[in-house]
C-alpha cells in the first residue's frame, strides 16, 4: 500500500461530506472512493463525491437517519445507499465481495478490507481512497503513479477484470478518452479480445455507458478506436453493418461531424444510430425490420422510434437530397446552428451549395400546428397523433411550407379516415 499527504484540503474536507464522513466513524469506517479522488489530484472538477463504508448497508442507514440526513435505499440490493442533502446526492456503499459473477451480474457477500474493497474495482486510478484530511491511500500501488503518468489500466488482468463486468468494456473506452497518450497494450487487447461479450449486457447498460461516450472528451478520437478495433459490431448486435469494413472512413467522418454539437444535442445516441443504419440493406422491409430490432433491443420510447425512423428516411435518401429534405432537417433540429447542418449534410460529399444558400437565407419556418390541436379536432390520443402529425408536417413542407395554420388542419381528412 501507498500512503500519499498532500497537505491541501481535499472537497470533502467541509460541509456535507465531511459530516457524513464523522457520522459514519471516520476514515477506520469510512472513505471517499473513486472518482472523486481521481478528479481531485487530476486538478478537475469533482462532480460526485462517492463513499466507502466497513457498515452495512442497514447501519450506514439508521446513524444517517438517525442524525437527521435524507436517507434512500436507492441501489441497496448492492449494498448502495444515498444521502440527499442541500440539493447534492452522495451515494455510500459498503465493502463487498465478489462471489460469484457471470460477466453481466456478480453475487457479494458484505465485508472485507480495504484492500480487497480496492482490488475488486475496475482501474488502478478509481481505486485511490482518502479521509477527511486529503491523505491519499493506494492499496493497489499503482493509481497514485499511473495518474501521474497518465495511464489507463486495469487492476491486475485485463481479462479477469472484464470476465466480472463487460461492462468495463465500455467504461474503458470513455475513461481512455483523458488518457490517451500512454495506453497500455494489454488493457487494450484484452477488450479488443472480450469485445463480443458486449451482446450479453442489458441494452439499458449498453446504451446509457455509449451515451457517455458519445458525449465525453475527445469522444472523435475514442469512436474511431472502437470503429478500427471492430467493438462497435458488437454493442449493435443482432444488427450487421452492411460493407462494415467500407464504411469505417464513413463512420470515422460521422463521428467528427457530430462532436461539433455533442453538448447541444438531445439524442446523440439516435442520431448516431441513424448514420449507422443508412449503411444497411436499403429496402423499405429491410429497414422498418432493422428499426424495430434496435427499438427492441434498446428499449427506445415510442419518440425515440419515432425520431430514429425519420432520421434514418432522411439519410436513405441523403444522395437525392433537395431543399425540401434540407429544410425538413433544419425545422426539427432547432437545436443546431446553420453551419452544423450543413456538417451533417456534407459527411457524403454532397454538392448542396445552392441549396443550402436558398434554404438558410432565413429563420426557419415555424410549423402551425400541434398534437393537441389535432386532439381538439376528433383524433384520438396515443401513437395515431404523433403518425398523422407526421404525415400533416411532410405535405406542409412539400408545399414549401406555405400552409398555413387553418389549412394544416383541414388538411386532416386527406390524411385520417
Amino acid at each position: 500500500m501507498l500512503s500519499v499527504n498532500l497537505n491541501t484540503n481535499p472537497p470533502w474536507s467541509s460541509g456535507a461530506p465531511l459530516k457524513i464522513l464523522k457520522i459514519l466513524g471516520g476514515s477506520d469506517k469510512t472513505m471517499v472512493v473513486g472518482g472523486a479522488v481521481r478528479d481531485w489530484l487530476c486538478d478537475e472538477p469533482v462532480e460526485d463525491i462517492d463513499f466507502a463504508t466497513k457498515l452495512l448497508p442497514e447501519e450506514a442507514m439508521k446513524i444517517l437517519l438517525d442524525s437527521g440526513f435524507n436517507v434512500k435505499p436507492t441501489g441497496i440490493e448492492h449494498g448502495t445507499i444515498t444521502v440527499y442533502y442541500d440539493n447534492k446526492s452522495y451515494e455510500i456503499t459498503s465493502l463487498r465481495k465478489d462471489i460469484h459473477t457471470d460477466g453481466r451480474h456478480a453475487k457479494v457477500i458484505y465485508g472485507g478490507t480495504w484492500e480487497e474493497d480496492a482490488y475488486r474495482r475496475d482501474f488502478t486510478i478509481n481505486a485511490l481512497y482518502s479521509d477527511e484530511f486529503g491523505s491519499i491511500l493506494d492499496f493497489t500501488g499503482n493509481g497514485f503513479k499511473d495518474l501521474e503518468n497518465k495511464k489507463l489500466r486495469f487492476i491486475g488482468d485485463p481479462s479477469k477484470r472484464l470476465e466480472e463486468d463487460y461492462l468495463r468494456l465500455l467504461r474503458y473506452f470513455r475513461f481512455l478518452s483523458r488518457f490517451l497518450d500512454n495506453i497500455d497494450n494489454d488493457s487494450m487487447n484484452a477488450c479488443v479480445k472480450l469485445a463480443k461479450k458486449l451482446n450479453l449486457l442489458s441494452a439499458e447498460r449498453l446504451l446509457l455507458e455509449f451515451n457517455k461516450i458519445l458525449t465525453s472528451k475527445n469522444s472523435v478520437i475514442i469512436l474511431n478506436k472502437i470503429i478500427k478495433n471492430d467493438v462497435l459490431t458488437n454493442i449493435f448486435e443482432p444488427v450487421s453493418i452492411n460493407n462494415y469494413q467500407l464504411n469505417k472512413n464513413l463512420l470515422k467522418n460521422v463521428s467528427i461531424k457530430l462532436s461539433k454539437y455533442k453538448n447541444r444535442i438531445n439524442y446523440p445516441f439516435i442520431i448516431y444510430v441513424s448514420f449507422l443504419i443508412s449503411f444497411l440493406p436499403q429496402k423499405e422491409t429491410d429497414k422498418n425490420k432493422i428499426i424495430s430490432i434496435v427499438t427492441q433491443k434498446f428499449k427506445l420510447s415510442k419518440n425515440d422510434k419515432r425520431l430514429l425512423k425519420r432520421n434514418v428516411n432522411w439519410l436513405l435518401n441523403i444522395k437525392n437530397i433537395n431543399k425540401t429534405t434540407i429544410i425538413n432537417l433544419w425545422i426539427d433540429n432547432e437545436e443546431l446552428d446553420v453551419m452544423d447542418l450543413k456538417d451533417i449534410l456534407l459527411i457524403n460529399n454532397i454538392n448542396i451549395k445552392k441549396d443550402l444558400k436558398s434554404a438558410f437565407d432565413k429563420a426557419p419556418p415555424k410549423f402551425p400546428i400541434s398534437g393537441n390541436d389535432l386532439i381538439k379536432k376528433g383524433v384520438k390520443e396515443g401513437e395515431e397523433v404523433g403518425q398523422l402529425l407526421d404525415k400533416i408536417k411532410d405535405w406542409w413542407i412539400s408545399k414549401d411550407c406555405k400552409p398555413s395554420y387553418t389549412e394544416c388542419l383541414n388538411s386532416i381528412k386527406k390524411f385520417h379516415s
